[in-house]
């Protein structure tokens, strides 16, 4: 008998919040690529490049989106990504380098590589957080060059506290991508 984790145990009433979430990555996507268009021939990042793709964690509602993903692969990429585990420098959810659920992935690997922007309004600064493999340290973004992620971060903490007040979860507390997989199974 396999046990549902926590922070997939969703029902109907709850896929206005996984719509949301989708339509969050969508815009994201949409702003991405518009930034990446700006940056292009200045970025490394691509496929098979794995540099930023570390073991982390992510929030309830990206766990359950995750786990759903990977219990959808071949048991074959499942028991691959399983032998993953024991390598605690990368993220498990890797396959060749490649994202093995590069669609679903959280907004956290979506936006690396990119020059990302904070603004913080009481201080009257933006904060830009940049790959170093793509951009030398003085290298000078314009405002339209930049990926500003306060409005993404914010809609996402938004549905994550209603994902989380539904299923009566913490919601700051975040979700290891390692224990996603651990609680996943492959289709047969």
């Amino acid at each position: 008998m396999r046990l549902i984790p926590f922070f997939l145990d969703y029902t109907i009433n709850d896929m206005t919040c996984i719509q949301d979430y989708r339509q969050l990555l969508e815009d994201l996507d949409a702003e991405i690529d518009r930034v990446a268009q700006m940056h292009a021939g200045l970025t490394s990042c691509g496929p098979g490049c794995a540099s930023c793709c570390l073991p982390f964690s992510v929030l309830p509602i990206e766990a359950a989106i995750v786990h759903e993903t990977i219990d959808a692969l071949p048991s074959a990429d499942h028991n691959h990504l399983r032998r993953n585990l024991e390598d605690t420098d990368r993220c498990p959810l890797l396959n060749d380098d490649l994202c093995s659920i590069y669609a679903a992935r959280p907004v956290i690997c979506r936006t690396q590589g990119l020059p990302l922007a904070y603004v913080d309004d009481e201080l009257e600064t933006i904060e830009v957080s940049a790959c170093p493999l793509n951009f030398p340290d003085n290298y000078a973004f314009t405002p339209e060059k930049l990926l500003f992620m306060n409005g993404f971060n914010t809609r996402l903490a938004d549905l994550n506290l209603a994902w989380c007040r539904e299923h009566d979860l913490a919601p700051d507390k975040r979700i290891l991508l390692t224990d996603i997989l651990r609680s996943a199974s492959p289709k047969a």
